[in-house]
């Protein structure tokens, strides 16, 4: 008897829990409280669209509707919700359990406070009536894997497209059209770093206060023909009041090789050619002397020894002459500060690129490649000489070396040389150096598939340097004592650019020999990679490179006086 009430009281548990979880599930939809409300502006006029939400846990929100109304469901009556509305300051206020919630938002006068920088001078917020877009420096830094102030305006600025067509090193400034291309000659804007018309790559990131873009003719109108395509306004940072500040940043970057075509290995290519042939045959009976047996294709796959590995070779040309990654990286320091009489802002800055092709020893005593290494520094001083008078002092230096093959710093053609294999020469045409270090060719057309491997280690190299000083010199003089408002500046600055070019290591007129392999006979070609342009014959083996000193460019050089007076 005892057994079989046990049983019975067993059986009844699976209910008491079910019993169990309808309670707690309906004592939680008890615990929500429904909250009722009005959102009005300082006026006492309803907000249509006021953002409500549920504060710690955004995913609980509503919106007010034509009458400013809203209705939300929120836990219990501890809840806070937010209130928010753009132009407006955000308010928080507790839930009320019974009557009605009235939310008042003030207007934030702040926002139409700030200051815009506009041509010429700044304007606030309010008073803006031209198309102008405004980053800041601190936006510009979260741009990840950029060091170039013209890269990290991509996706910052509305109606400011930028196009890259090169990433080599020291050539990444990109081409930037602010809304749409104007012109078929020229559609690049007028840029000025500190009122003044300058490349914005002399800038480093970590030295810019804000960039302001000018977008149609109403902001650009006092540049005239200039501000035609729009005006890039660049702002460097001054120093602050204050205990002195230092801030230390560094930027890596991992760069890789991006946009290159599929590959088929040597034995799958010559199957599909196999394969076209048979397709032909219909039409082209000779199509057969174009078979190959698959005895033949599998030593292309796999070779038995050395000797057939470079009479079959398969050659993976982007993994020849590309690294898996570069590494980049750009460290900063900034010290800022000041007194009541004397602010001050310096920064200095070194940024080097790393080169994506691999390096080749070419048995020539030098190291070919790309490469680029430069340092900037910044010195920013605001004199207070009287209490309505302030003498602003810029100094600016840069430091910059490229490292290029010999003769293609300016020629594109030439630089396209250097990776086409990685497009046109096939896999099984010849290895790029061989067991014994002579350099592979195709001797059935060296042009329709070039060594672009040759063609990189024996370049030789040269060095671009560009050395920039600039200097500003700005007096400002309040006259609130005239007539309220009234200022009057005068500026002077002398820019400096001077460019050498030529230094370095001439390698054109090398006399490498190099060999191909006949697949079909194993027969071994020689010959000589270039020949004179003038004599048509051939270089000899072990003609020497020479070494350049360099020279001044003069097109390139620029002496800049720029004077304004403004009242």
């Amino acid at each position: 008897m005892v057994m079989k009430n046990v049983t019975k009281k067993i059986q009844k548990i699976p209910y008491l829990f079910l019993l169990m979880l309808f309670s707690f599930v309906t004592a939680s939809a008890q615990k929500g409280i429904t909250v009722r409300g009005t959102v009005l502006d300082g006026h006492g006029e309803t907000i249509i669209g006021a953002s409500v939400i549920l504060k710690g846990n955004n995913s609980v929100g509503t919106i007010t509707d034509i009458d400013g109304n809203f209705v939300l469901t929120v836990p219990n009556e501890k809840s806070v919700l937010v209130v928010s509305y753009v132009g407006m300051k955000p308010q928080e206020v507790k839930v009320v359990s019974k009557g009605l919630i009235k939310v008042t938002l003030e207007d934030d006068t702040q926002q139409l406070e700030e200051v815009v920088v506009v041509g010429y001078g700044q304007q606030k917020k309010a008073s803006v009536v031209g198309a102008i877009a405004q980053t800041t420096g601190e936006t510009l830094q979260r741009a990840g894997g950029v060091s170039n102030v013209g890269a990290a305006l991509t996706g910052n600025l509305p109606g400011v497209v930028t196009s890259a067509s090169t990433g080599m090193p020291g050539d990444e400034d990109p081409k930037i059209v602010i809304r749409s291309v104007s012109s078929w000659n020229n559609s690049e804007p007028l840029i000025l770093v500190d009122g003044i018309e300058r490349p914005m790559s002399s800038v480093d990131m970590s030295s810019v206060q804000s960039i302001s873009v000018l977008k149609d003719a109403s902001a650009t109108a006092v540049y005239g023909v200039k501000g035609a395509n729009g005006v890039i306004l660049v702002t460097t940072k001054r120093g602050n009041e204050g205990r002195a500040k230092i801030d230390v940043s560094m930027n890596m970057t991992a760069k890789v090789v991006s946009a290159l075509p599929g590959r088929l290995e040597s034995a799958d290519a010559l199957y599909v050619r196999n394969q076209a042939a048979e397709y032909e045959l219909g039409l082209n009976p000779a199509s057969w002397n174009k078979v190959l047996p698959m005895e033949t294709i599998d030593k292309y796959r796999h070779p038995a020894n050395l000797e057939e590995a470079e009479r079959y070779p398969n050659v993976d040309w982007q993994k020849e002459l590309f690294k898996d990654y570069a590494m980049s990286y750009n460290p900063s320091i900034n010290l800022s500060g000041g007194t009541r009489h004397v602010k001050y802002f310096a920064a200095v800055d070194f940024l080097h690129e790393g080169d994506l092709f691999r390096e080749w020893d070419n048995n020539r005593g030098y190291q070919a490649g790309y490469g680029f290494n430069r340092i900037n520094a910044r010195s920013n001083l605001d004199f207070k000489i009287t209490k309505t008078t302030v003498l602003k002092a810029n100094i600016f230096g840069s430091y910059g070396v490229k490292k290029s093959p010999w003769g293609v710093a300016d020629d594109s053609f030439g630089a396209s040389q250097l990776w086409q294999a990685a497009y046109s020469s096939p896999s099984d045409a010849f290895l790029p150096r061989y067991s014994d270090g002579t350099w592979g060719y195709y001797k059935p057309n060296s042009q329709g598939a070039p060594n672009s491997v040759l063609n990189l280690a024996n370049a030789g190299y040269e060095m671009l340097t560009t050395t920039r000083v600039n200097t500003d010199f700005v007096l400002e003089q309040d006259l609130s004592f005239l007539v309220k408002g009234l200022r009057a500046s005068a500026m002077i600055s002398w820019d400096n650019v001077f460019v050498e070019a030529g230094r370095g290591v001439n390698d054109l007129n090398h006399g490498t020999q190099t060999k191909w392999i006949d697949p079909e006979t194993g027969e071994v070609h020689y010959s000589n990679a270039q020949t004179d342009s003038k004599t048509g014959l051939d270089f000899q083996e072990g003609i020497l490179w020479s070494t350049a000193g360099g020279a001044v460019r003069d097109w390139s050089t620029q002496r800049n006086l720029f004077y304004q007076g403004l009242l």
